[in-house]
C-alpha cells in the first residue's frame, strides 16, 4: 500500500487550502449570491402566495357571510310575503263572504217584495171578483121576484154557477 496518499504533505495541504479558498471565492461570487437571491426570491414568492391565500380566504369568508345574510334576508322577505299573501287572502275571503251574504239578503228581500206584490195583486183581483159576484147577485135579485123561496132558489143557482175557487179562496 502506498502511504503517500494517507500521509499529508505540507505542499498538498497548502494547495488544497488555496484551491478550497479559490473555490470558496468563486462560489461566493458566482454561485452563492445568485443562489441566495433565488432563495430570497422564492421565499418572497411563497410569502406573497401565503398572504394572497390568506386574503382570498378572508374574502371568501366575507363573501360567505354576506351570502348567508342575503339568504337570511331573502328567507325573511319570503316569509313576510307569504304572511302578507295569507292576510290578503283572508281579507279577500271575508269580503267575498260578506258580499255573498249581502247578495243573499238582497235576494231574500227582493223575493219577499215580489211575494207581497203578487199577494196584493191576488187580493185586489179577488176583491174585484167578489165585488163583481156581489153586483151580479144583487142584479139577479132585483130582476126576480123577491119572495123567500124564489130568493133561496136564485142564490143556490147562482152559487152553483160560480167557478170552483177551491179551499184557498177562503183564506185570502
Amino acid at each position: 500500500m502506498d502511504t503517500r496518499l494517507v500521509t499529508p504533505e505540507f505542499g498538498t495541504i497548502i494547495w488544497t487550502i488555496v484551491t478550497f479558498l479559490i473555490l470558496l471565492v468563486l462560489l461566493g461570487r458566482y454561485a452563492w449570491k445568485p443562489l441566495l437571491a433565488m432563495l430570497d426570491e422564492r421565499e418572497k414568492t411563497v410569502k406573497d402566495a401565503l398572504q394572497a391565500a390568506e386574503r382570498a380566504r378572508a374574502e371568501a369568508d366575507e363573501t360567505l357571510r354576506k351570502n348567508q345574510e342575503i339568504l337570511a334576508g331573502a328567507r325573511r322577505e319570503t316569509a313576510a310575503l307569504i304572511e302578507q299573501g295569507r292576510r290578503e287572502s283572508e281579507t279577500l275571503r271575508a269580503e267575498i263572504l260578506a258580499q255573498a251574504r249581502q247578495e243573499a239578503l238582497d235576494l231574500v228581500e227582493q223575493g219577499k217584495r215580489q211575494i207581497q206584490f203578487e199577494q196584493k195583486q191576488a187580493i185586489d183581483s179577488l176583491r174585484r171578483q167578489v165585488a163583481d159576484l156581489a153586483i151580479g147577485a144583487a142584479e139577479r135579485l132585483i130582476r126576480s121576484e123577491l119572495d123567500d123561496a124564489k130568493h133561496r132558489e136564485l142564490v143556490a143557482e147562482y152559487v152553483k154557477s160560480l167557478p170552483d175557487l177551491g179551499p184557498e179562496a177562503g183564506r185570502h
